[in-house]
């Protein structure tokens, strides 16, 4: 396993401490390390990356609102926020405008480098603050009318994938076969007219 890394943050201490971090990592290649998103214009032949870490605050604004335009430039990279504010509304948005994590800044490496991981392979990782205020939510919310129309077996789905766990991982904690992880996805976005992970944690985040 090869994971291509793209690194946007503005801040330059924070940008080296990633870059020597990953760059003795097994299993991960940086191919880009930029202070904002719009160095992306100016550079050429640029590696198409697997993961992009994005800051929330760089130079040209919050990088919320660029996701989108990043997305266009590297449709098949996943992104994963990193901020500073462990704020669920904050990590609502991203996922909604098509992130696939979020972290804190202050998360330690290894534990950034474990999110990034899961995310290569198909997770959803966000900061434990996040999970724990998502599992929270959705016990306040355990009342009839709130699950539209999701059996229990698609629900204790969703609380796993809560935690930002792979399909694979999934199957194997619910001892099921990885199709059948695939199978009740499926369902659950059609049922919740949805596309995706983030999309369904950010659907779970409604208060």
């Amino acid at each position: 396993m090869l994971i291509k890394l793209g690194i946007i943050e503005d801040s330059l201490y924070l940008r080296d401490i990633y870059e020597k971090f990953f760059a003795k990592c097994d299993g991960f290649e940086i191919v880009f390390s930029l202070p904002d998103w719009k160095n992306l214009y100016q550079g050429k032949n640029l590696s198409s990356p697997d993961i992009i870490l994005l800051d929330l605050g760089l130079p040209s604004g919050n990088s919320l609102q660029f996701i989108h335009k990043i997305k266009q430039l590297f449709p098949y990279a996943r992104i994963v926020v990193l901020s500073g504010m462990d704020d669920p509304e904050t990590a609502q948005t991203a996922l909604k405008n098509g992130a696939q994590g979020f972290l804190l800044k202050s998360s330690s490496m290894e534990f950034i480098k474990d999110a990034l991981e899961k995310t290569y392979q198909g997770g959803t990782p966000l900061s434990p603050a996040i999970v724990n205020y998502l599992i929270e939510l959705k016990t306040q919310q355990s009342t009839p009318g709130r699950d539209h129309g999701l059996t229990k077996r698609e629900l204790d789905l969703c609380n796993l994938v809560i935690t930002g766990m792979s399909n694979k991982m999934i199957a194997a904690t619910m001892n099921i076969a990885f199709f059948t992880v695939n199978q009740h996805l499926k369902h659950i976005y059609k049922k919740l007219n949805i596309n995706s992970k983030a999309e369904l944690i950010a659907y779970l985040m409604k208060s």
